[in-house]
């Protein structure tokens, strides 16, 4: 697997190395519209609930499940994006970031659910646990744009195995984008969203490059580059058996 380094040398290619071009300034607008629309159901439960204690609960209920209806299918989409993006099969389209709804609603919003609640009870453990495996699930929402198969246990335990002996890899380029964000925040904050892009663009050059270069479609009935995959592998396998 190629350097941190060159990772993120190609995000900079993605984004034609122009903060202002007009990739680099449709993905920052796309992330600001995940943002928001991810947080606000967080945002307006905390406003109401904080004026009448009474409403905590039925309010605080309520906008738990929304997020969990939102949250899903928007991590679908904006990996769509970033994936295309980055492959150079598609430009960044907002109305991508709402895909999820149409394409796997069920499945989306039960791997961002249980991804959530995996980490978060890994986390009672220590702070450590937790982190690795947030690591270990950081691939899921892009194996899920990628398969057929697109069962959260599935997702969730490909990604564990992509992660296998990568996450300090991944944790290191995370750390070295530190140096971004502070420069970001120097900018009056607004820098942020820009090195957001380029830490998201990163992440999407990645997962390429855990993936690996994919067999060309030569079956119209296996369409998985994972199943492909491991078909692959076991028709190696079977082939040193006969040998």
């Amino acid at each position: 697997m190629i350097s941190n380094y060159d990772i993120r040398s190609k995000a900079r290619d993605t984004l034609e190395h122009s903060l202002f071009g007009s990739t680099w300034i449709t993905l920052v607008i796309i992330t600001v519209i995940f943002g928001v629309i991810v947080g606000l159901p967080g945002s307006i439960g905390e406003l109401i609930s904080g004026r009448n204690i009474a409403l905590i609960a039925s309010v605080g209920t309520i906008f738990f499940v929304l997020s969990i209806l939102i949250e899903g299918p928007m991590e679908y989409g904006i990996a769509r994006i970033f994936l295309g993006v980055v492959r150079k099969t598609k430009k960044a389209d907002i109305k991508d970031l709402f895909i999820g709804y149409s394409e796997a609603l069920t499945e989306s919003v039960v791997l961002g659910l249980l991804r959530t609640v995996f980490i978060a009870l890994w986390s009672l453990l220590l702070i450590i646990p937790g982190i690795i495996k947030a690591y270990a699930y950081s691939m899921a929402f892009y194996i899920q744009q990628d398969s057929d198969n697109k069962d959260w246990r599935y997702c969730l335990d490909r990604s564990q195995e992509m992660m296998r002996g990568h996450k300090g890899k991944l944790f290191l380029l995370d750390l070295s984008f530190i140096g971004w964000y502070i420069v970001g925040a120097l900018c009056f904050g607004v820098g942020i969203l820009w090195v957001s892009v380029y830490h998201s663009v990163a992440h999407a050059h990645f997962y390429e490059e855990l993936r690996g270069p994919q067999p060309v479609v030569t079956n119209a009935e296996s369409t998985d580059p994972f199943q492909m995959s491991a078909e692959g592998e076991n028709g190696a396998s079977d082939g040193d058996e006969k040998e």
